[in-house]
């Protein structure tokens, strides 16, 4: 038998790769998922492709820009993606507008796949998608290298395609000019660049006018032109467009301005009078609206004024004209036009005005009809000419003959005479007078003049007050500024008393002045003067008023004492005559007459008033002067009210004290004398406060003694009681509120003795705290106001501080926190004592001395315990408290570098380690035995060196470094050695010993040598450069040595 046939391994099959599902969708992403590959093994891959079209531009429905994958930061490609525009309707798939859409499979042969996502997760988002477009994708599995030569899987999974959710369109560009008119404007806009998936339904065209809002010109239709009409010519309109789909309205398109095409002005309203007088009127116009072109001038036209033709009266830029050459009384008509640049317009509807009449001329034959001492008859003939209108009134003025009168109008009416009343006696008048029509008043008559007889004098002018007293005052006045036309032979005053209405004559003379006595104080007076001719008696001046001068008070009655207590007197009193002025105010004056005074009925007291040294005895007792200015020491007075009340209550007055009482009465012009003395004497009381003070202090007693009140108010002390508390924290170390009286500002109090004893000591207190005592004394009407005396014991040994805690817990250190004492036993911490035991054997020592509450202890062995305390002053120590510290983590060793080189650079690459502890790399190179140099440190697990100058074998190794205290930097790789090719070795010239320094260069980045001939020639130029440098080096190491 011949040798058995070798059996072939069946091949191995593989699962199709799953077909992707959409997890969730939106606007412009679209989350893609897939169940695990089934064969899915170490070193496998997944990549999702998207499809993209070969077919030309205008196929598609849009273009976006390539954009890159939010997953993965590929870019999407430049060929154009698939989107796919969808008609939506009613009857479109369910779930196309929810957020985890359902997908469609496709087939499509004439698509090219764009890699969009490589890794081994199951999920990839794909974002910067067209709202309401639909995409391909389809999943295929990568093998590993180590797969290469088994069966590959299919290629890839079936075709699918996702809709992104669509949305309302995107705003329009804004409208276009097709063609511009005077009345009419033609617009067109674009479609949305972006639909959002639907079909455009509607536009509407909004215009907005001059100082109007924007009214809708075009809806209802898919149309993308609009012709709007009826417009002003050379006015601005602002268009904007917006646009509908299923989905809702779009934002609105950008406003844009444009201005219709200009035209001759419009007509002008028809003129306005400004005035018009007896061959001239005034006109004025407004200014029409231009249509788009300023108004360069105006023609003004008029009839004849008998309903002819019109002529042109005026031509210019102005838009007021006065026509004159007119006839007086006749009706003309006038229109008016504007021009601009483009032509002149229409003219405005035609406006009649008339040329005014004139006024009637002088009246005739002004003559005086009759005349008395105070009135004059006048009267006169109608003019000769009444001006065109009928006479309506005259209007006469007459004058005085004198220096400065003027003239004043006495009559206006229809009356041809005139009675002029009220005149002066024996003085010289003026008249004239003139008619009036409907046009104006003419022109005065000739002046007729007469003078009226004789008769009374005026009254006196100027009644004046002078020298006024509270009993006097004068009196002087003026000569009348007519005397009649008689000489004034005297003149009479009169004097009215106000509260009795009685008049009385004090004067009767030629003289122009009296003096008046007699009067009563504060009084009010009036006055009245009369001159006297041979006619008669003038008139009585007016009335005037006046007050005499006011006087201090009288001195007020002696007060009466109402009701006596131990601390209050009350007094009533009785208001005097004010002498002209009302009382503001009472002033009451009291004098202590001291505790022990028992018999000082018949003592006298000085009582001064303002600006004067009168004084008041009581009982009318007198003594000698030496006596008074004892007295006036040893009692001061003072004023204990000063108001309008007729009562008062004298308050906090001593117990068992006498006092005497005086009242004033002020008004405006003073003070009144004092009244007569009254004596008082308050009732007996609780004693005064005692005498309380601090003997001695300790850390746990306090001793106080008191002596008796320096007054028991008028009974006997009979105990003592002693209260204690501590005092509260705001006012421990105040030295403001460390006296003797102290408020009591709680209820706290204990009573601590009672009793007759002057002096107790208090024990069992805590140190240095700061207590507040309080002392009364006790008679038969009660307790007397306390005394307070604050004192402190002396502070001791503060209490523990609280155990440590631990934070900031690293391998080789621990921030160690504690808090103060709860007490300090009245003095302040200094300073803090922190001991720690290293090895748990019960030795403590210290690590810290200070006032901080805190410390940072470092230099610790990773993964030990430690156990720590503190101590405040000389207080007793806290617990213990421990701490383990957590161990360091290594990283592990590296592989050795891998070497490659590319042209003149050597490529040094390494693992790179996965972990987050890594911070950086640090790479070393060996150029000679025992001599390592550090050529880099960094992130990246790659460097690059230039070797185009070097001849000389190297080693590389590279380590891992971790941050911070936690993570130790790894051990060393092994070395990599390089080697240069035979060729390449060459023994440097002009060097006479070896340098074992390698210059190398390093390029950041370098990927690939560059190809511009001009950068090699630098690249030389620089290895060059180095090159010296390193002989320089190695000559004067050689120095050195």
């Amino acid at each position: 038998m011949g040798e058995a046939e070798e059996t072939q391994p069946e091949p191995r099959r593989w699962a199709p790769p799953p077909i992707p599902i959409c997890a969730g969708a939106d606007r412009s992403s679209l989350l893609l998922e897939w169940r695990k590959y089934v064969d899915f093994a170490d070193g496998f891959e997944y990549c999702l492709e998207l499809g993209l079209k070969r077919a030309l531009r205008s196929d598609l429905h849009g273009r976006r820009p390539g954009k890159k994958n939010a997953g993965t930061g590929r870019d999407l490609g430049a060929p154009e993606l698939i989107e796919f525009a969808v008609a939506w309707s009613e009857h479109f798939p369910q779930g196309i507008f929810t957020s985890s859409a359902a997908g469609y499979a496709v087939n499509f042969d004439c698509l090219e796949w764009k890699t969009i996502y490589r890794g081994s997760e199951n999920s990839s988002k794909v974002e910067d998608l067209i709202p309401g477009m639909g995409y391909v994708f389809r999943l295929c599995v990568m093998l590993p290298d180590s797969c290469s030569n088994e069966a590959p899987p299919p290629l890839s999974s079936d075709q699918i395609m996702f809709f992104t959710i669509p949305c309302a369109p995107c705003p329009p560009e804004c409208p276009l000019l097709v063609d511009r008119g005077r009345t009419s404007l033609k617009l067109k806009w674009s479609p949305p660049s972006i639909t959002g998936g639907m079909a455009i339904r509607e536009y509407i065209a909004e215009m907005k006018r001059p100082g109007g809002d924007f009214e809708n010109v075009y809806s209802g239709g898919t149309n993308l032109t609009v012709k709007v009409t009826r417009l002003v010519p050379g006015t601005s309109y602002i268009f904007r467009v917006q646009a509908l789909s299923c989905l809702g309205w779009s934002g609105l398109s950008k406003e844009v301005t444009y201005v219709t095409a200009s035209s001759v002005p419009a007509a002008p309203t028809p003129p306005s009078l400004l005035s018009s007088s007896r061959n001239s009127i005034s006109l004025c116009w407004e200014e029409p609206d231009n249509h788009g072109s300023p108004v360069s001038s105006y023609t003004l036209e008029a009839d004849d004024g008998l309903d002819g033709p019109f002529s042109v009266v005026y031509s210019g830029e102005e838009r007021r004209c006065e026509v004159g050459n007119l006839r007086s009384g006749t009706s003309y008509k006038f229109r008016v036009l504007a021009h601009n640049g483009i032509g002149k317009g229409a003219f405005s509807a035609s406006a009649r005005f008339s040329t005014s009449h004139s006024p009637p001329s002088a009246p005739r034959s002004l003559s005086i009809l009759g005349k008395t001492s105070t009135s004059g008859v006048v009267g006169w003939s109608p003019p000769d000419y009444n001006g065109g209108s009928s006479i309506t009134g005259y209007e006469l003025e007459f004058k005085l003959k004198a220096p400065g009168s003027c003239w004043t109008q006495a009559y206006s009416g229809q009356s041809s005479t005139c009675n002029l009343i009220g005149l002066r006696p024996g003085c010289q008048y003026h008249v004239h007078v003139r008619a009036k029509n409907n046009e104006g008043c003419g022109d005065f008559s000739q002046e007729a003049s007469f003078m009226t007889s004789p008769g009374l004098s005026e009254a006196p002018l100027s009644l004046v007050f002078s020298e006024i007293r509270s009993t006097s005052l004068k009196v002087s006045w003026d000569r009348p500024n007519h005397d009649g036309g008689s000489a004034i032979l005297g003149y009479r005053l009169e004097m009215l008393i106000a509260e009795t209405s009685d008049s009385l004559c004090v004067y009767r003379g030629d003289e122009l002045s009296v003096g008046v006595d007699k009067l009563i104080p504060g009084q009010k007076y009036i006055f009245k003067v009369q001159a006297l001719n041979k006619a008669g008696s003038s008139a009585w001046s007016g009335p005037s008023e006046v007050w005499t001068k006011a006087a201090v008070p009288d001195a007020p009655e002696t007060p009466t004492i109402v009701n006596v207590s131990s601390t209050t007197v009350s007094l009533r009193w009785i208001s005097p005559k004010p002498n002209g002025s009302c009382i503001l105010s009472y002033r009451l004056q009291m004098a202590n007459l001291g505790y022990d005074a028992t018999n000082r009925q018949n003592e006298m007291f000085r009582f001064y008033s303002s600006g004067t040294d009168r004084y008041i005895a009581g009982e009318e007792n007198t003594q000698e002067t030496q006596t008074e200015d004892n007295d006036k020491e040893r009692h001061a007075v003072q004023s204990v009210y000063d108001g309008p009340a007729l009562a008062y209550t004298v308050k906090n007055l001593e117990p068992w004290t006498s006092y005497a009482f005086c009242l004033q009465a002020l008004n405006s012009v003073g003070e009144s004398f004092c009244s007569k003395i009254i004596l008082s004497k308050t009732s007996p009381s609780c004693p005064s406060p005692p005498s309380l003070v601090i003997t001695e202090t300790s850390t746990d007693t306090v001793s106080l003694q008191w002596e008796l009140p320096q007054r028991d108010n008028g009974a006997s002390v009979i105990s003592f009681g002693l209260h204690m508390k501590k005092k509260p924290e705001a006012f421990k170390n105040n030295p403001r509120h460390n006296k003797t009286h102290i408020e009591d500002t709680t209820d706290e109090w204990t009573e601590v003795y009672k009793g007759a004893l002057l002096n107790y000591a208090l024990p069992s207190l805590l140190p240095g705290h700061s207590y507040m005592f309080r002392l009364v004394a006790y008679n038969v009407y009660g307790p007397s106001r306390p005394s307070f005396v604050t004192a402190s014991t002396l502070a001791a040994c503060p209490l523990p501080p609280s155990p440590p805690t631990f934070s900031g817990i690293s391998p080789t250190s621990v921030r160690v926190r504690w808090s103060a004492p709860t007490c300090d036993n009245g003095a302040p911490i200094l300073r803090y004592r922190l001991l720690m035991d290293h090895s748990k054997s019960g030795h403590m020592h210290k690590v810290y001395e200070g006032d901080s509450t805190s410390y940072k202890v470092v230099k610790l062995v990773p993964g030990r315990s430690y156990q720590a305390i503190n101590s405040a002053g000389a207080s007793h120590l806290s617990d213990l408290s421990s701490v383990t510290l957590p161990a360091q983590i290594v990283l592990p060793a590296l592989d050795a570098p891998q070497l490659a080189r590319s042209n003149d650079f050597l490529s040094v690459s390494w693992t790179h380690l996965d972990q987050r502890e890594v911070v950086s790399y640090t790479l070393q190179m060996e150029s000679a035995p025992g001599k390592l140099l550090q050529v880099y440190e960094g992130s990246t697990p790659r460097f690059m060196l230039d070797i185009n100058n070097s001849n000389k074998s190297c080693k590389f190794r590279v380590r891992a470094n971790g941050g911070g205290l936690e993570v130790c930097s790894g051990p060393w790789s092994p070395f990599s050695t390089w080697t240069p090719p035979p060729e390449s070795k060459q023994k440097p010239k002009d060097v006479k010993r070896s340098s074992s320094i390698t210059t190398m260069y390093f390029i950041r980045g370098m990927h690939q040598r560059l190809a511009d001939p001009w950068s090699v020639k630098q690249r030389r130029m620089i290895a060059l450069i180095g090159t010296l440098l390193t002989l320089t080096l190695a000559l004067f190491a050689n120095t050195r040595d």
